[in-house]
């Protein structure tokens, strides 16, 4: 009969994905008296965590320029007694959560800046449960989620094992730079790594390959009634950027909802100073993403030549910039990524704490947040989301108020299955 047994348990562990065996979340930690308190609490502050939110989106914070938001997040994660605050030369804010000992060490990261320059208006208007203003989810909405989370954990005098490190990072709009710098230069050495910095139905577990060009072209400039026949690089601008979008693409991935990729995209145009000149200099940028290095290499010599191409053809000067040629060579294989607890525990808890009604919520093998420079550094990593948010980057962006409670509920209970034995 033991026999018997053994052989039907067997056969059950072998039918189970083994990539699902490895989460350490079960919805039976939220009945622990600690962390039912720690739920609780988000409920009962739901009405200020929302009014604290809105306070947040409207301290202006453009990448470069998050001083304001570092200063009131750093002033909140004293008042939360975290150890070790630092505000580093970039004004990244980072602060620890001392565990008692003997678990992993367990980055949130949440980036303070936003896409929208100097003066845009970000006054955040409300229409029943939606938010919108700019920068209301992309990231503002996620680090009111992980200060609450810490806010959280302490109400209920929740002890974790591992060190739960809060980092609030800058200039990741601009390439990951803060997030890259605190990794290289803070001294820490985290165990793990979570960017909370996508929508509450994703979980990504990748790295998008991403580079990103800035392509001039000059000349010794003319009046305009000098300027036919001759050099010009505003013609090269326009012969460059036809040619990009003329470069053959592999075909469209499969399983990544509204994301098509590859892609080239060129996302900015300037030059010249007068109506009545031939600019001087003029250029445009390119944003470059792939799934993988072999495909980004191949892109990133076609879109170089082909920019390189149009100068030669104007006849007129030109030169490069290149920016986010992060090294992947360090970064785990698919499938280990895949199946590191970290990931798998993100996605039970997402899928716990989903929308009711709302599909599954599978992996995706991509990313494109701070969570790709730990990859890159083989750390494993996972992007989450705390809200419903839509049309980020864009003036319309907007969010669901109600969302960040159940979003703020999925945090507190990955942290504390992460890094409690």
């Amino acid at each position: 009969m033991r026999l018997k047994i053994l052989l039907i348990a067997i056969s059950l562990a072998a039918a189970v994905p083994a990539s699902a065996q490895t989460s350490r979340f079960s919805p039976a930690l939220l009945d622990r008296p600690d962390v039912k308190r720690a739920l609780q609490s988000v409920d009962e502050r739901a009405t200020a965590i929302v009014d604290e939110w809105i306070h947040l989106v409207e301290i202006p914070a453009p990448s470069k320029k998050e001083q304001a938001r570092a200063a009131y997040i750093r002033a909140e994660m004293q008042k939360l007694g975290l150890t070790d605050i630092r505000v580093d030369d970039m004004s990244n804010v980072s602060g620890v959560r001392k565990g008692s000992g003997g678990g992993p060490a367990v980055v949130f990261a949440a980036h303070m800046d936003t896409v929208f320059p100097e003066g845009t208006p970000i006054k955040v208007s409300r229409e029943g449960d939606i938010l919108r203003a700019p920068g209301v989810g992309d990231d503002t909405s996620n680090l009111m989620a992980v200060l609450e989370m810490f806010r959280a954990l302490n109400r209920a005098n929740i002890q974790t094992n591992g060190d739960l490190i809060f980092l609030a990072s800058v200039q990741e709009e601009l390439g990951l730079l803060g997030a890259k710098h605190w990794l290289e230069t803070s001294g820490y050495k985290p165990d793990m790594f979570i960017a909370v910095d996508v929508g509450a139905d994703d979980v990504w577990y990748g790295a998008l390959r991403i580079t990103q060009f800035k392509f001039f072209y000059t000349s010794p400039g003319a009046h305009t009634m000098e300027s036919r026949g001759g050099p010009s690089p505003a013609k090269a601008v326009a012969r460059g950027i036809n040619a990009l979008y003329n470069i053959p693409l592999p075909p469209i991935a499969d399983g990544l909802g509204s994301f098509k990729l590859p892609v080239v995209n060129v996302g900015m145009l300037g030059g010249g100073t007068v109506f009545n000149a031939v600019p001087r200099e003029a250029w445009f940028t390119v944003d470059l993403r792939s799934l993988d290095t072999p495909t980004q290499d191949r892109l990133t010599a076609a879109v170089t030549a082909a920019a390189r191409n149009a100068a030669n053809e104007e006849g007129v000067g030109f030169r490069v910039e290149t920016q986010m040629g992060i090294d992947y060579t360090k970064a785990q294989p698919k499938q280990q990524r895949l199946d590191h607890p970290l990931v798998q525990t993100a996605l039970a808890v997402a899928n716990h704490f989903r929308k009711p009604g709302t599909p599954l919520i599978a992996p995706a093998d991509v990313g494109s947040t701070d969570a790709n420079i730990a990859v890159s550094m083989g750390i494993p990593a996972v992007a989450i989301g705390a809200v419903r948010e839509r049309l980020p980057h864009r003036l319309e962006e907007n969010a669901d108020a109600s969302s960040i409670v159940p979003g703020i509920k999925a945090l507190i209970s990955l942290a504390v299955a992460l890094t409690t034995r």
